[in-house]
């Protein structure tokens, strides 16, 4: 039984990173279409509060929430916001491919604080890895080949920004009272959160919201809600539930793998030695961190 839960949680971690990797195919068009990154945002996390207030209130489940759970749900949307806008704003600087894999340092990140907090040890193979993926992030920002220019030290702490957030996200949430909240039901409180504060974070930085131009870009939006913020997130949660945090973070390495891949046959981004070595790095660290907590 035991065996059939982690095998569980090891397939839905890997539908979670690999559908993750899908939203610059979803995020790009629109944002060429003349969106701001605040409007696209408060959007995504529209339609996928919506696709799952469908799928709750149809299965009959409650919505109420506890104060408490209003508050722990409140801090991981707020988690989750703020990562979501380093991510996009990322591409603005970098390569789509090249800053979703950067995203990608949250494993690193991951086993960091469950040394500080949890305190796991720091073991050779851990610090090989972060070394590893440390220097892969160095190799995939551009920095080695173009030297620390604004634009690539930008999209870098952006980039590394998200990741960070995002590992506290996934350190954080097996440790609340809410880990026992159905899977969709955390989701839907999260992104519901999350949809409000990009709301305010889009008054604030543009004024107003975008409306939707035209169906192409309905289409792509609605599409970024389902694949890379519902089915993604859903199944992030159920893997959590299954497997520790740490071998969650890791099987991430289909979200750079899928991002790499679309970024290359879809925009036409280029592939050079310096992005393959640096993602070959990172993939390795990442391996050795999978091999580690075996």
């Amino acid at each position: 039984m035991m065996q059939n839960s982690k095998l569980k949680g090891y397939v839905e971690a890997i539908i979670s990173s690999a559908t993750f990797g899908t939203i610059p195919l979803f995020s790009i068009p629109v944002l060429a279409a003349g969106m701001q990154i605040s409007s696209l945002l408060v959007y995504r996390f529209g339609f996928a509060c919506l696709l799952m207030m469908i799928i709750l209130i149809y299965n009959g489940k409650s919505l109420r929430l506890t104060f408490g759970e209003g508050l722990r749900l409140s801090f991981m949307a707020l988690l989750y916001a703020v990562s979501a806008i380093c991510l996009v704003n990322g591409y603005n600087y970098l390569p789509s491919g090249v800053a979703t894999t950067l995203l990608f340092s949250y494993p690193v990140f991951t086993a960091i604080l469950e040394i500080i907090f949890s305190h796991h040890r720091l073991t050779l193979p851990i610090a090989l890895s972060i070394m590893l993926a440390v220097a892969g992030v160095a190799m995939l920002s551009g920095i080695i080949t173009n030297g620390f220019d604004v634009k690539s030290s930008v999209g870098l702490l952006l980039e590394l920004s998200s990741g960070l957030l995002y590992a506290i996200y996934m350190v954080a949430y097996p440790n609340m009272k809410i880990k026992n909240m159905g899977s969709l039901k955390t989701n839907f409180f999260v992104f519901l959160m999350a949809m409000m504060l990009l709301a305010l974070y889009s008054l604030f930085t543009t004024g107003y919201i975008q409306p939707i131009g035209n169906i192409n870009v309905f289409f792509y939006l609605l599409l970024l809600g389902f694949i890379p913020t519902t089915i993604s997130n859903v199944t992030l949660v159920m893997a959590m539930k299954n497997i520790d945090s740490t071998s969650v973070a890791t099987l991430g390495a289909f979200e750079p793998l899928t991002a790499m891949a679309i970024g290359i046959l879809v925009f036409g981004e280029p592939m050079t030695w310096c992005v393959g070595i640096g993602f070959v790095m990172i993939v390795s660290a990442v391996y050795i961190l999978i091999k580690h907590n075996a």
